[in-house]
């Protein structure tokens, strides 16, 4: 299974053939701040959240670049997907297509075949387990912030705008996912209370 910097690697790859829409680049943001849940497949079939991006010279937006579905509902604009996505912990399933033989074969390694392969990522049931979530979540999205500014740092170039956006996404990311994991600890402390008292 691809790492997170891959991952990562791959988003920015696939967003250098992609039209500079700020829809789409807000899609992008968000795949960079859940990239635990991201898997890139050979087929969406079977997938409750998939995603097909079509970075080709030949695909003429707004045609075919972007296609998704939520459990088998077509959702016709990213940022409509983007908001429903905020709302879910199930895996996210992406397909791309590429006419770019470089960046084809270096993204082809991190593909599994469908959404089969990714099953088992069940959303958080408990209350402690949402929380370990919350944490691993924040840990990710602090990894994230890490990694770019390590790219700033280091000159990002023409990928510049996109890890500045990606780095404030991060950063709103944790501060969201804190005021989340507070009122879960909070939440847990009145049922610990409620149960001392019974």
């Amino acid at each position: 299974m691809a790492d997170l910097r891959t991952k990562m690697e791959a988003l920015l790859r696939v967003g250098r053939h992609l039209p500079q829409n700020p829809e789409l680049t807000f899609l992008l943001g968000f795949l960079a701040g859940n990239l635990r849940r991201v898997h890139f497949v050979r087929t969406v079939e079977g997938a409750p959240i998939a995603i097909s991006l079509s970075a080709s010279r030949r695909t003429l937006w707004p045609g075919s670049i972007f296609e998704a579905t939520l459990h088998h509902v077509p959702v016709p604009m990213p940022g409509a997907l983007v908001s429903a996505l905020a709302e879910t912990a199930e895996p996210i399933c992406v397909h791309v297509t590429l006419d770019d033989p470089v960046d084809g074969a270096w993204i082809e390694p991190l593909l599994v075949d469908s959404y089969a392969d990714v099953q088992g990522e069940d959303p958080h049931a408990t209350l402690q387990s949402r929380m370990v979530g919350l944490r691993n979540q924040i840990d990710q999205q602090l990894d994230i912030y890490r990694e770019c500014r390590r790219l700033l740092t280091e000159g990002a170039g023409e990928d510049e705008s996109r890890l500045q956006f990606f780095l404030g996404l991060a950063q709103t990311e944790i501060e969201g996912l804190g005021r989340q994991l507070s009122g879960l600890n909070g939440e847990l402390e009145r049922r610990g209370k409620g149960d001392g008292t019974a």
